[in-house]
């Protein structure tokens, strides 16, 4: 494995591991079928299983993602408890295959093939998960960080309040017109950068956005990545562990960048391919729920069926979401109110739990179907509140760049928010999907969002499970002219 293979690609790595349960699913019945099935009945037997096997092989990885087994937290799980979850997954899987059979009777695996076929996919994915735990709990990077002046030494203390297992910062290196003053181990000067990396066994060098720009460092940056070493700004770091961009570190070359790291072909064709197709099945599935929904919302109060309100879409262009109404028709009579956790005492009785398992989010996907929105993005926000809001969180504006979404890498991190910082740690998030939209991403968000849903919303304690990190107090003590102003963050643990 690459040293930095596990935290490199956070889903790269996802995607390995859902690929090689798939196949390990789909050679598992190949298998099964061939020990069970005469040579000369084998290729057709093999043909009228596929449709099945297929079907299964995406199940399957679907399921266990959804169990959370693909994260790197996971490693801290027991390996019974492992095997229970993927027990559970493949029965899951099992049953989900059924309505095929029905559908087309052809497709029907014998129960000899299914028996032989489940037990060897179970042990080889108990093999696979197994190499997966070990290798997650023995990974380890050992990281050093350049320092230039006081306040880069303020920013590798927020790296250490991180409180990533899996990495150890082995020390400082400092330019050579400055001496750390901190309690930190010093590893010797920038000149001796070469010398360093490989007597200390550093895999990563950090560094602060005035380093990584310093040109008279560019020649030895680019040999250490040359040489296999990661050379890598704090930011980026935040990235990779928790998936979120803190806003006390962005600068606007990074927003500029960002920018340019969604192909413009996804964002402008796959994207929208992807969500006609994924809202007409929606439409399709779902309109059943939608359509009981309706009828329990009028038979519970007065007051129309659907909820119509301006939000914010692309460019800040003003358009009307689509809702069940899940709230009294006085809700709002002291003007416009954040929704809050929980249960909010506006909701009527069938709203709360509308609310709760996102039935009311359905209509919404007529407006992705006419463009206003998109199926994965930031949640649209309404007008009066985006005023308020980019008064006092720096470039919260910048989620209007990209279509609004019924769900988002945001909405499956962090619980219902009424707050003004709820807004900032969701702006965060919202900054990392913008940076890293992509179809497999989108696609991982969607089966975030089932996870959510069937366990009927985030739980009350989803916001003590956040990464906590101390606040970056010294941005107003020290200046940085580069950062926005500080923002309150809970204390580390």
């Amino acid at each position: 494995m690459n040293p930095n293979g596990i935290l490199k690609q956070h889903w790269l790595h996802v995607a390995i591991h859902f690929t090689v349960d798939l196949v390990i699913f789909v050679v598992a019945f190949v298998i099964g079928t061939d020990f069970v099935i005469p040579d000369d009945d084998l290729h057709m037997r093999l043909e009228s299983y596929l449709p099945g096997i297929l079907l299964g092989s995406f199940i399957f990885p679907c399921l266990v993602y959804i169990c959370g087994l693909y994260a790197p937290q996971s490693y801290k799980q027991r390996v019974t408890t492992r095997a229970i979850v993927l027990a559970i997954c493949l029965v899951g899987t099992v049953l989900l295959m059924v309505p095929l059979f029905y559908l087309k009777k052809s497709t029907i695996i014998g129960r000899g093939v299914f028996g032989i076929s489940v037990a060897i996919v179970y042990f080889t994915i108990i093999i696979h998960h197994g190499i997966l735990l070990r290798s997650l709990r023995n990974y380890r990077e050992r990281v050093a960080f350049i320092m230039t002046c006081t306040f880069d030494e303020l920013e590798a203390r927020f790296f250490q309040s991180l409180g990533t297992e899996n990495m150890e910062l082995v020390g400082l290196i400092h330019y050579d017109n400055y001496q750390p003053i901190g309690e930190m181990r010093v590893l010797g000067k920038v000149s001796e950068l070469s010398d360093i990396v490989p007597r200390e066994d550093i895999h990563r060098v950090l560094c602060t956005s005035k380093s990584i720009g310093d040109p008279a460092m560019c020649k030895a940056f680019c040999e250490l990545r040359y040489s296999g070493v990661q050379v890598m700004s704090l930011v980026s770091v935040f990235e990779e562990v928790h998936q979120l961009v803190p806003l006390e570190l962005i600068t606007p070359e990074w927003l500029l960048a960002a920018s340019t790291q969604p192909h413009m072909l996804y964002i402008k064709k796959v994207k929208r391919a992807f969500d006609i197709i994924v809202s007409l099945l929606g439409l399709i599935f779902l309109g059943p729920v939608m359509l009981a929904g309706m009828l329990l919302t009028k038979l519970s109060s007065p007051g129309p069926i659907f909820y119509r309100q301006v939000r914010a879409g692309r460019f800040g262009r003003p358009f009307n979401v689509i809702k069940l109404r899940s709230m009294r028709t006085d809700a709002e009579k002291h003007g416009a109110v954040w929704s809050t956790a929980g249960k909010d005492p506006r909701s009527t009785a069938v709203g709360h739990f509308l609310r709760k398992y996102r039935i009311d989010e359905i209509p919404q996907l007529i407006n992705v179907l006419k463009g206003d929105m998109s199926f994965v993005g930031p949640r649209p926000e309404r007008p009066v509140f985006i005023e308020e809001l980019a008064q006092q969180i720096p470039y919260f504006q910048e989620r209007l760049m990209v279509q609004p979404g019924i769900t988002g890498w945001a909405q499956v991190n962090y619980p219902y928010g009424s707050s003004v910082e709820d807004a900032k740690w969701k702006l965060e998030y919202d900054l990392y999907y913008m940076k890293n939209m992509s179809l497999v991403l989108d696609m991982f968000i969607l089966l975030d969002t089932v996870r959510i849903v069937l366990r009927g919303g985030m739980k009350g304690d989803a916001k003590a499970r956040l990464p906590r990190y101390e606040a970056i107090w010294f941005f107003r003590v020290f200046g940085n002219e580069s950062a926005p102003p500080a923002t309150s963050r809970p204390p580390a643990p």
